[in-house]
């Protein structure tokens, strides 16, 4: 039997791991596994399949699922599912479910990480602690609906508010509660953010994601391979890790306490950088890096409290536990303590609209159903539910509950029957009593002289208890009073502030009328004051020729005014719909006072039920109180009648002072029941008082509705007389297309002139293309040349090191100076090809050139001249039609011409005035082309003359390259030496400072706090500087980079730039300048010769294959490759070891250090770098390719020779634009709080 009690208890223990719920989920689990067509061609596995499939099915139906829960909407969403906002159908209840999928966490090898949050969250007693309620799971997610937060997180707070030292204090304490409760459970949170540390509808502090905990061993302390956690917050000791174990323990979280008190008060981490290797850098050297700006207002306390926390491990404050922390100084106040901070006034308590008001999270749009979260057909049994089973924790509905349920019914009917035995043993007892009462009165009648005294001094007694009891009552009478007093006022208080908002309202509704009467009016004084300009303009008109500027200007103001009347018109409907929410909101209100009408008598109900229930109880308490009391006096009586009459007195008065006591009780009672019946009193005036409000708001309502009415037919009439204006607008438009028909065969002539420019255009283009193509022959030379001569740096490499290949070597360098010999006069030959043709080219230029451009000017000047006679014989004609109805309106004056035919002159005059402004419009439009055209000519005629120009140069060049080629080649064969970047030279040669030049709008980084913007400006770049505009307009450039200065130029990654978005990332470039003052406290050269590597590889390296980098040794674990061996630097799990260079951010393999020599650092000397966003890719690629051209000039040009690196360092040919990784180099952070 004893077996079975601990089956049935471990069945229903839910931390069992053999639970119901256990139990069920592992059948669920294998009948869905199994369930596959090429599974169940094994006949057991069928027969299993058939005989449970039902089962599962029926056992999916009665447990909780996905769809008992109603969606609100998504506040968060993370890499392996998203976090919504929840309605239960049943109680309707809110949560936050997290949902997880199945496959994502299968596919990263991450399917553990769940069980730490969902045990915590489950089992953990703690007010510091987000609650789960329900974890379950079906085919393709798992399931945990938690304890809804609607406060948000702390990164919004501190988006939103200023956080003083007080509000840090209050926070950072209760985080310390919270972390403290979490050790306490045995585990280590290691991601503690503000992004993790959530607010709850009081406003207090719980925290959450526990995905990343991790079980301390029985020394305290875990041991992990993985640095993880959010760089910003990430510790130390965390970052010595790369790869190899080591142990640490709950000091890690403390220092991400420290980190986030800094960053409430100034409003960004200590050691923030926007690359991920600069972090870690500060982060490594946190004794100097940790610094307090001077304009944050921080007391010596916090300041000494960040210092403790951001300390090394085995000194940080809390690693001898966390009393050390309460008793901080920084703690001391006079508002709360650490055992009563739950009862406190939060800071910041949010405000909400409903208990579904989810405003303090961002808005995400829901996800559609992706097809790959479901898992593949498998071959074979792959057992991909199992890892799963025994993940659902039902609460309070499920199985086990429902038992525990049916258990306390039986335990509730057994203590019946108990109560049953113990009446009858009462009754047993009551007739002893009635025995022992027949004795007391023999033995009263003895004691009666000495009852006497006792009663006098009773009496005396109970009459001064009385009016002490009298006087209490009048005290809690008047307490009373006063309280019922205070809560009038509070009402009347309430009332007067809902009347004022009401009617604020009112006035707010009546304004608005007043302002529609306004527009009303105004929109009839501007169909006046058109009419007037009609006018205006028949009288204008007759100067056409002198005051044809001010009808263009007339007729833009009429624009104006007709854009503006429309923009009024929509103002209109915008606020014809905010007196519909209005409304909307009155009735809600309505509603929910309904609802509290409702909710109050249900508490009257109750406060009814409860007067009843307590007075049967006092009253049974009562008796039996009494009678118990009198047994035992009576049984000491008997016992004390035989030896003393004293002791009789002593027991009378103890029998004197219960019934006293048993008074007061009665007494108490009375007065609290007396109570309940005022509150029940107090509850039916406040009922009445709701319903004359709802009343009052019901007639207030009908006024608005009726006024809504009245703006509505306001509304309509200005609809109408908007859409009476749009049809004049049409006739217009119809006037124009028919005066645009009529221009059609002036246009063609102009077509005719253009395609005659176009055919020189063409012309032109294809005496560049032959150019360019000259030029594309040339650099395919060049670069030949320059793999030549990288074919002999690695030679001369081989000579240093082996000399008894010396001879061997001098050998491949003759062969190498003979195909040199070769490719020169191979390029000879093309330079005299090119001399050839740039003459042939010249001499058509010269042919054509001095005809056709000239002679198409003079063709654009006579077209020019004779449009403008058309345009005078137009406005000669306007002028004559203008003196013909004035004539015409006095004969037709005379004549009593109908009305209808003045009507029909006047339309038509007002189309001929149409047409004339139409005329002149496209006329002065055609004046202006031309006169483009004749200045692109003329531009045209001076860039062929530069090209011819630049040509010229570059034959210059060639001459000088082919000089500069054969010193060279006797300086190799005299000292058998290379000069690395002879191509490099010759581009230096041929290229002008003048042809550097790139420009456009960009925008630059600006960090403000955590919140990180871009200022948009306008960048020019030259041989001179890089400057940046606020408008292109500016003489005065904010910012000025001399180009000399500048070091480098490439994209970024998202390691680079961790705060900026996928669509960003392939707009930036980052550039790198020299500056006069070099020392910053963030610069920390890293002495290559301190750097410690694995092994015995320290011995093996030689110092000068490092080349000036700046190294950081880092886990990338996001998609990146090696520089030097284009292999995969990264893994998501277990990174290869890397570094970095702070300065010119190479990444390469550890492993390169001792088997490859590494390319030199860009960046010799300490430089600033600037992080610049283009508007698009191509021009990202536009200005990295034009600044590394400057750049390679500037080190390559004739008196640079002192920047040439030497002829022992290797050379690298920098990838492309298009090959630069642009991955995240993030580290693991496998779900965060967002989700």
């Amino acid at each position: 039997m004893s077996q079975a009690l601990q089956l049935a208890e471990e069945l229903l223990n839910p931390r069992s791991l053999w639970n119901a719920d256990s139990l069920l989920d592992a059948l669920t689990a294998i009948v869905e596994d199994c369930n596959y067509p090429l599974l169940r061609r094994t006949r057991n596995i069928d027969n299993f399949v058939s005989r449970y499939c039902d089962v599962v099915r029926r056992i999916s139906e009665l447990r909780l699922k996905g769809t008992d829960f109603q969606l609100i909407k998504v506040i968060g969403r993370g890499a392996y599912g998203e976090v919504q906002l929840v309605r239960h159908n049943a109680s309707q209840n809110v949560y936050a479910m997290k949902l997880l999928s199945k496959s994502e966490m299968l596919r990263r090898s991450d399917s553990a990480f769940f069980w730490e949050e969902r045990d915590i969250m489950a089992h953990a007693n703690s007010d510091w602690i987000v609650h789960l309620h329900y974890a379950f799971q079906d085919a393709r997610f798992l399931y945990m609906v938690m304890e809804y937060m609607p406060g948000g997180d702390l990164v919004n707070l501190m988006t939103a508010y200023d956080v003083s030292e007080k509000w840090a204090r209050f926070y950072t304490a209760e985080l310390v509660l919270a972390l403290d409760a979490l050790h306490s459970m045995g585990y280590i949170h290691r991601d503690v953010k503000p992004d993790n540390m959530l607010l709850s509808r009081s406003g207090h502090l719980k925290l959450a994601d526990f995905g990343t905990c991790l079980r301390r061993g029985p020394d305290g302390r875990v041991r992990c391979t993985l640095a993880i956690g959010t760089p910003d917050y990430i510790c130390p000791e965390v970052l010595e890790l790369q790869g190899k174990e080591h142990a640490y323990g709950c000091e890690v979280d403390w220092w991400a306490v420290g980190i986030i008190v800094y960053e409430l008060l100034v409003g960004e981490t200590p050691f923030f950088a926007d690359s991920l290797s600069s972090t870690y850098a500060r982060i490594r050297k946190f004794e100097t890096e940790l610094n307090f700006p001077d304009d944050a207002e921080m007391s010596d306390n916090v300041k000494d409290l960040i210092r403790k926390f951001l300390s090394k491990s085995e000194v940080r404050l809390g690693v001898d536990g966390v009393e050390s922390i309460k008793t901080h100084p920084f703690f001391i106040n006079e508002d709360w303590t650490f055992e009563n901070i739950h009862k406190a006034v939060p800071p910041v308590v949010p405000e909400l609209r409903g208990d579904d008001d989810a405003s303090h999270f961002d808005d995400i749009a829901p996800k559609e159903p992706d097809p790959a979260d479901s898992f593949q057909i498998p071959r074979s049994f792959a057992g991909v539910q199992l890892p799963f089973v025994g993940f659902t924790y039902s609460s309070d509905l499920g199985p086990i509950c429902e038992i525990q349920k049916t258990q306390k019914k039986a335990q509730t009917a057994t203590d019946s029957l108990q109560v049953q035995a113990a009446l009858q043993e009462l009754n047993r007892l009551s007739n002893v009593d009635s025995q022992l009462e027949a004795e007391k009165r023999e033995i009263e009648k003895q004691l009666a002289a000495c009852q006497v005294q006792v009663k006098d001094l009773s009496r005396k007694l109970e009459m001064e208890r009385d009016e002490m009891n009298t006087k209490t009552k009048v005290i809690t009478s008047l307490e009373e009073q006063l309280l019922l007093k205070a809560k009038v006022e509070d009402r009347v208080r309430e009332l007067e502030r809902t009347n004022a908002e009401i009617s604020e309202k009112c006035r707010s509704l009546a304004d608005a009328e007043e302002r529609a009467r306004k527009q009303q009016t105004e929109v009839h004084a501007k169909l006046t004051t058109q009419v007037e300009l009609c006018r205006e303009l028949e009288v204008i008109v007759r100067k056409a020729g002198d005051e044809e500027n001010a009808l263009q200007e007339q007729l833009q103001q009429l624009r104006l005014q007709w854009n503006q009347e429309r923009e009024n018109a929509r103002r209109a409907e915008q606020r014809a719909a905010e007196y519909n929410e209005k409304v909307e909101s009155l009735r809600a209100e309505i509603a929910s006072m309904r609802e509290n009408e409702v909710v109050l008598k249900c508490q009257l109900n109750k406060l009814n039920e409860n007067v009843l229930s307590e007075r049967d109880k006092d009253e049974n308490r009562m008796i039996d109180d009494e009678t118990r009391k009198n047994n035992l006096v009576l049984i000491n009586e008997l016992q004390a009648s035989q030896k003393k009459v004293e002791q009789l007195l002593g027991d009378l008065e103890q029998e004197t002072q219960q019934r006293i006591t048993a008074q007061k009780e009665l007494a108490a009672v009375t007065d609290q029941r007396a109570n309940l019946q005022n509150s029940v009193q107090f509850l039916e005036e406040e009922l009445r008082r709701l319903r004359d409000d709802k009343r009052q708001l019901d007639a207030r309502i009908q006024e608005m509705s009726s006024s809504n009415r009245i703006l509505q037919n306001k509304l309509e009439d200005m609809q109408e007389q908007f859409e009476t204006e749009s049809s004049f607008i049409i006739v217009y438009k119809n006037e124009m297309d028919s005066a645009n028909e009529e221009l059609l065969e002036k246009t063609r002539r102009l077509e005719q002139l253009e395609e005659h420019q176009r055919r020189e255009e063409e012309r032109s283009r294809e005496i560049i293309s032959h150019l360019e193509s000259e030029r594309l022959a040339r650099r395919i030379a060049e670069e030949n040349f320059s793999a030549t001569d990288k074919e002999k740096t690695m030679l001369e490499v081989e000579v240093r090191q082996l000399v008894q290949r010396h001879v061997k070597e001098l050998g491949a360098k003759d062969a190498a100076i003979q195909l040199l010999s070769q490719k020169e006069e191979e390029l000879q030959r093309a330079l005299q090809n090119a001399q050839r043709e740039l003459q042939a080219v010249a001499e058509r230029d010269a042919s054509r050139g001095s005809v056709s451009p000239e002679q198409r000017i003079r063709d654009l000047e006579g077209q020019l001249e004779r449009e403008k006679m058309m345009k005078m014989t137009a406005i000669n004609k306007l002028e004559e039609v203008m003196a013909n109805r004035q004539f015409n309106d006095r004969y037709y004056k005379k004549k009593n011409v109908s009305r209808g035919a003045l009507v029909h002159r006047e339309r038509r005059i007002a189309e001929l005035e149409m047409d004339l402004k139409f005329e002149r419009a496209k006329y002065e439009d055609r004046l202006s082309q031309f006169v483009k055209e004749i200045e692109q000519l003329k531009i045209a005629l001076m860039d062929e003359e530069k090209t011819n120009e630049s040509l010229r140069n570059e034959l210059e060049s060639f001459k000088h390259l082919e000089s500069a080629m054969n010193e060279q080649k006797k300086r190799e064969r005299n000292a058998h030496e290379q000069v690395p970047g002879m191509v490099a030279v010759a581009e230096a040669l041929a290229i002008k400072e003048s042809d550097f030049h790139c420009e456009g709008y960009v925008s630059i980084r600006l960090a403000v706090k955590r919140r990180h913007q871009w200022l948009e400006c306008f960048a020019v770049f030259n041989a001179a500087s890089l400057s940046f505009f606020i408008n292109p307009s500016d003489r005065q450039a904010f910012q000025t980079i001399q180009s000399e200065k500048l070091c480098h130029a490439r994209h970024v990654s998202a390691a680079d730039v961790r705060t900026a978005g996928e669509n960003q990332l392939p707009r930036i470039f980052q550039i790198l300048y020299a500056v006069e003052d070099a020392s910053s406290r963030r610069s920390s050269i890293t002495d290559t010769s301190q750097l410690s590597l694995s092994g015995s590889r320290e011995d093996k390296v030689d110092k000068a294959l490092w080349n000036r980098h700046d190294l950081v040794e880092l886990a990338f674990h996001m998609p990146t490759s090696c520089e030097l061996c284009v292999k995969p630097l990264s893994n998501f799990l277990r990174p290869p070891p890397a570094y970095e260079c702070k300065r010119c951010r190479m990444r390469f393999h550890r492993e390169h250090v001792g088997n490859e020599t590494i390319p030199p650092c860009k960046q010799t000397t300490d430089a600033r770098d600037l992080l610049i966003m283009a508007p698009t890719a191509e021009a990202c690629d536009k200005w990295v390719e034009e600044l590394k051209k400057f750049i390679g000039y500037m080190r390559c040009r004739p008196g640079a020779g002192s920047s040439l690196p030497r002829s022992g360092s290797a050379m690298k040919v920098p990838p492309k634009a298009g090959s630069v990784p642009r991955s995240a180099t993030l580290p693991v952070n496998s779900l965060t709080s967002s989700e």
